[in-house]
């Protein structure tokens, strides 16, 4: 059975019973085509695997029964992109892939918000401007989905029409945040947080909805430390960051990873974009699967 076939058909199975999801580090083999596997769950009383192409760092769900399993040359988190990019210093703030070396990849942040409807002019615009499927990475968490059906539900028909060519990256299911708490017990590093559990409960919810996750990460306030940030690449999820968070003042360049917010909580990011557009700052956006293509500063 060929990838694309069983993609189809587990996307159709929308709000299945999705039982014993777990991470798993394995390797199956696909069309003579090497696999990390990295999740495995059952669905009624079927096993599958979240699996990852190591060299355009893409997902697909399987059904182990149609795989071969075999013995990982590597160990399944060890992308060619986490050999390349490594930061020991772990800082408190943007931990993570910040500067790739060529193009401008776009992120926007769906973070937990009271507002009614999101950024629906950012989404809009890229794909007035740009050429279909507009390449745009979704750092999602599933409390904003729950406030937000209809814009979640919006953004998977502008994929589905090949509008929109979508990331689904974990921004975890919770984002916990104390607006009184400084940084160091903040976010992730709160005392109830649970990486684990936060991280996996985000991706059943998009498998539950028809929604393949990827393996990149965002930590909620781009906050962090060297604990966390190690059980993220051990659930081999690759962290990303940003160099140019717009609403901060940080501006776009040839090796820019964009970040705005898409619910509405940050209006002057989107602001900037779309001025950028208009100006014709901004003529292309690349994936952010690709960049295993190319050496991280």
């Amino acid at each position: 059975m060929k990838i694309f076939i069983t993609i189809l058909i587990f996307c159709t199975a929308i709000y299945a019973n999705i039982t014993n999801y777990k991470p798993i580090k394995a390797c199956v083999e696909l069309n003579s085509n090497l696999y990390y596997a990295i999740r495995s769950f059952d669905i009624n009383n079927k096993l599958y695997y979240l699996v990852v192409n190591p060299d355009r760092i893409k997902t697909y769900i399987v059904n182990i029964n149609k795989t071969t399993q075999i013995k990982c040359p590597t160990t399944p988190n060890n992308y060619t992109i986490l050999r390349d990019f490594n930061n020991p210093k772990h800082p408190l703030q943007n931990d993570g892939i910040t500067t790739p070396k060529n193009g401008i990849f776009l992120t926007t942040d769906l973070c937990p918000s009271s507002k009614k409807g999101f950024e629906r002019r950012l989404y809009e615009s890229l794909i007035k401007n740009f050429k279909n499927p507009v390449p745009v990475t979704l750092f999602i968490t599933k409390r904003w989905i729950l406030k937000h059906r209809q814009e979640f539900i919006q953004l998977k028909t502008w994929q589905k029409e090949g509008k929109l060519d979508i990331t689904w990256g974990n921004h975890t299911a919770k984002h916990i945040y104390h607006p009184k708490l400084p940084l160091k017990e903040n976010f992730v590093l709160s005392k109830e947080e649970n990486m684990q559990s936060d991280i996996l409960e985000l991706e059943k919810y998009l498998l539950k909805n028809g929604v393949v996750p990827s393996v990149f990460f965002r930590f909620p306030g781009l906050v962090s430390n060297k604990k966390v940030a190690k059980k993220v690449k051990e659930l081999g999820l690759i962290t990303i960051g940003s160099n140019a968070w717009l609403a901060k003042g940080q501006m776009p360049k040839n090796g820019s990873i964009i970040l705005v917010h898409g619910n509405k909580n940050e209006p002057k990011g989107v602001d900037i974009f779309l001025k950028l557009i208009y100006n014709h700052k901004i003529n292309s956006l690349k994936s952010i699967k690709d960049l295993n293509y190319q050496k991280i500063k």
